[in-house]
């Protein structure tokens, strides 16, 4: 339990880094430098092989019992880019981070086409389809109405969506958050944090994933369509560094997050550290809302909202 509660002190330094984020702007400079600080870090406080076994591990198998994980990815962007064309016609504030998250795979699936990218391209091919389906999910069932099964730190990013409540950057790093800080660990969980069959590590392709993230041009797409003064570093280029640094240290907390969801030795205990994640993201969620409102009668989303109502079938 004491490396458990250390662990939730470290996670809950991202709210303070959130909020600081928020006010901070970046250079030219600045924006196009990615620092890899995470690849010095070890691959795994704890020596592991187990997986947790959410249901998810199947997704991508066909009734002939074949796996196309590609073909997979490639039913992800479709239902992303459905899901985002839907939203975006009501100028939905969700729209914000589900088109960052399709941008986001799209540039994923370069990086995996490209030789050497990464160690096992297959394997992460799955761990991208597992993670869009726990976002979906939770999608869905907001929609339905069925906030039961909406994780607390979705329904932090939802509801301050539906209330306009939020700015444009406060949008995506609220579903961002929820996605890294409250999904990921369960999703690196559930696949397995090493190869079955050599024991080698997986936590290099998790860290690969930081180094193409910073490539994403969110800028340029969402001042055409949703609010002509967003910008997440500076226009044109990728995401500032300081944003890719939040999500980097989100990322890496997801990693050590697993590692105890797969160390924990009984199923009681195991609760116990999801129930940490569950707190953990909300908390988190909190703080990213409450540096990211706006301050009525002051400011609010108005002009951003008749940009985009006017933008929208452009």
């Amino acid at each position: 339990m004491t490396r458990m509660h250390s662990l939730a002190n470290v996670v809950r330094t991202s709210v303070v880094s959130g909020a600081l984020l928020m006010g901070a702007g970046a250079s030219s400079a600045d924006a196009q430098n990615y620092i890899a600080f995470t690849d010095y870090l070890p691959p795994n406080f704890l020596n592991t092989a187990q997986e947790y076994e959410s249901g998810y591990n199947d997704l991508c198998r066909d009734d002939n019992d074949h796996i196309d994980t590609y073909r997979c990815v490639q039913r992800v962007l479709r239902d992303m880019e459905r899901r985002y064309d839907h939203i975006h016609s009501t100028c939905d504030h969700r729209g914000l981070f589900a088109l960052a998250y399709w941008e986001t795979t799209q540039e994923y699936q370069t990086a995996s086409l490209e030789p050497g990218f990464f160690d096992d391209p297959e394997f992460v091919n799955h761990e991208d389809v597992i993670f869009a389906r726990f976002y979906t999910d939770a999608y869905d069932a907001w929609q339905r109405g069925d906030t039961s099964h909406v994780p607390p730190a979705w329904r932090i990013a939802f509801q301050s969506a539906a209330n306009r409540l939020t700015t444009t950057m406060g949008d995506v790093l609220l579903g961002m958050s929820a996605h890294i800080n409250r999904d990921l660990p369960i999703v690196l969980a559930t696949i397995g944090l090493v190869d079955p069959e050599t024991g080698v590590s997986r936590k290099h392709d998790h860290d690969r994933v930081n180094e193409f993230l910073s490539r994403v041009q969110l800028d340029p797409t969402v001042q055409a369509y949703w609010d002509p003064q967003f910008s997440s570093g500076m226009p044109g280029t990728p995401m500032s560094s300081a944003t890719i640094a939040l999500i980097q240290t989100w990322r890496e907390n997801a990693w050590r997050w697993a590692e105890l969801i797969v160390n924990a030795p009984t199923p009681a205990l195991q609760d116990v550290v999801l129930m940490q994640i569950e707190w953990n993201a909300y908390q988190i969620g909190l703080g990213l809302k409450l540096a990211s409102s706006y301050i009525a009668p002051l400011q609010s989303s108005r002009s951003r909202d008749l940009y985009c109502m006017n933008h929208r079938n452009d």
